[in-house]
């Protein structure tokens, strides 16, 4: 059994939105981790932490931000994609229905 064209088209189409999606969870995850460590959000204006501390702190705010910036791509090419897929879905069921149509239109019909 071959697979048509259009089937493989779908099959890539799905596998990105899968993938993108699996892409922004991963990110998700990371910057939960990286939240739930002391110091990295929420930190007391108060507080004066030396200056290797602060560059620390800095550098896992940027990190936290790039991994959420980075899910946020991962899911607006989910989001394209499963619309592109949406559309050939679309389009195979209006194929398949004229498909349908123009067969029973030109079905021999028996003799009365």
């Amino acid at each position: 059994m071959t697979r048509r064209r259009d089937d493989l088209d779908l099959a890539d189409t799905l596998y990105v939105v899968r993938d993108n999606l699996g892409r922004a969870d991963a990110f998700l995850t990371a910057a939960e981790g990286l939240i739930e460590q002391p110091g990295v959000v929420g930190e007391d204006e108060d507080d004066e932490p030396d200056g290797s501390d602060d560059e620390a702190l800095g550098r896992r705010r940027d990190h936290v931000a790039h991994l959420v910036e980075s899910a946020k791509l991962a899911v607006r090419a989910a989001i394209y994609s499963g619309g592109q897929l949406a559309v050939e879905i679309d389009r195979y069921r209006a194929e398949s229905s004229r498909a349908v149509t123009t067969t029973a239109l030109h079905k021999p019909r028996g003799r009365t």
